[in-house]
């Protein structure tokens, strides 16, 4: 891989700027202003009516909190600072009054607060934390979770470590290591390795382009020199995985998803089959600051009829929920809290290629340097700057 610290990756310890992320839940937010940090900026989220809106939370006069403004003006899009009563149109961030300077304030007209547009969507709150105009929202948020039949449930959470670190291991040779003991599993004969570790930047299903984890066919047990077979027999492990799973096959597909793990920019994931059967999840992994991101899950399903409905929440709360989205993934979350205190005790968190499964984190890598939109090489290339770096994508279909 192309080591550079002017490259994209490396200079996004808080995250990618020109996206849609997903922030907090439409029910989180009311007339009283919630803080929120992403990306390295905090932000006031408010609502209006049915309208959520989005503020620098900083008051540009004295640098107070807008999360401790008041709304002085109820049935008007403001918001009052807190320490002077600057009052900020939340549509625009004009300031349109300066209560305790009177009516006739000079100020007026002449100070901005910057807003971050909104998009309120599957009862969860987007908002896009670039300085230019926002692309659509469709080109960030995956078509699949945005469908209208999609019955979407999400849980948000606080995490230490850094969002890369997470990112590039979702992939790679870890699951059967890493979650073989937990209890969502505990009753699974898992596999050994995965052969052919062959990740390829391509689209399956209508959600556009993905980092695709392609491998071949499991080896349920390997037979090491010197040491024996792996993984032992457990009497325990009743049932056998499917050997197929990581093999296409059309009569398994779920929405148009062929393949078990995706990854796209800004930096989520997409699998297959979680936390339910038939059910396709996503989770994001955005940056608060280099050492804390703020863990999304939201996972997409799709109840064929009332009685359907009612059993998928069921079983959503009871098991997935705590189970698979909880104590599942907490497990993940351990080995990016590991991974981030090393790179900052010694400055090494590298994948190596002499480790075959390294091929999607190293993927992953190239593809942040060479896609992420304002920052990667392709813009800087068709702007005239910047050169060629070795890219470790394929397209789908070929070698």
């Amino acid at each position: 891989m192309t080591s550079d610290a002017a490259l994209p990756y490396d200079r996004a310890a808080t995250g990618f700027r020109n996206y849609w992320y997903p922030a907090l839940g439409e029910r989180e937010v009311g007339r009283h202003p919630r803080r929120m940090i992403l990306l390295g900026e905090p932000i006031a989220f408010v609502r209006r009516g049915a309208k959520v809106y989005a503020v620098q939370d900083e008051c540009p006069h004295r640098g107070a909190r807008m999360s401790l403004g008041k709304d002085e003006f109820p049935g008007t899009d403001t918001l009052a600072c807190r320490f002077h009563g600057w009052t900020f149109d939340l549509r625009n961030g004009a300031c349109v009054a300066a209560l305790t300077d009177g009516p006739d304030s000079p100020v007026v007209g002449k100070v901005r607060i910057r807003t971050f547009p909104t998009e309120q969507r599957k009862g969860i709150v987007w908002v896009w934390m670039g300085r230019g105009a926002p692309v659509p929202l469709e080109e960030d948020v995956p078509y699949l979770l945005l469908r209208d039949d999609a019955m979407v449930k999400y849980r948000r959470r606080v995490v230490y470590g850094n969002w890369r670190y997470h990112a590039e291991g979702s992939g790679g040779g870890h699951f059967q290591m890493l979650h073989k003991d937990s209890l969502a599993l505990l009753m699974v004969e898992l596999f050994a390795a995965n052969q052919g570790a062959d990740p390829y930047w391509g689209q399956e299903g209508p959600d556009g382009e993905y980092l695709i984890e392609r491998v071949g066919p499991p080896v349920l047990r390997g037979d090491f020199p010197g040491l024996g077979e792996w993984p032992p027999k457990r009497p325990w492990r009743l049932f056998r995985p499917n050997m197929e799973q990581a093999l296409p096959d059309p009569k398994r597909f779920r929405h148009g998803v062929e393949t078990i793990t995706a990854m796209r920019l800004p930096g989520y994931l997409r699998v297959r089959n979680f936390p339910l059967p038939d059910a396709i999840y996503f989770e994001w992994y955005t940056a608060i600051d280099a050492d804390h991101y703020q863990y999304f899950q939201a996972s997409c399903h799709w109840p064929r009829n009332p009685l359907q409905w009612a059993w998928i929440n069921a079983l959503y709360h009871l098991w997935a929920r705590p189970v698979r989205k909880g104590r599942f993934n907490d497990q993940d979350k351990a080995m990016v809290r590991d991974g981030t205190d090393r790179a900052k005790r010694s400055g090494l968190h590298a994948p190596t290629p002499l480790y075959r499964p390294d091929s999607f984190p190293l993927a992953f890598r190239e593809m942040c340097n060479r896609y992420a939109r304002g920052e990667g090489l392709e813009d800087a290339e068709r702007q005239g700057r910047g050169g060629p770096v070795e890219l470790r994508l394929v397209e789908a279909g070929e070698g």
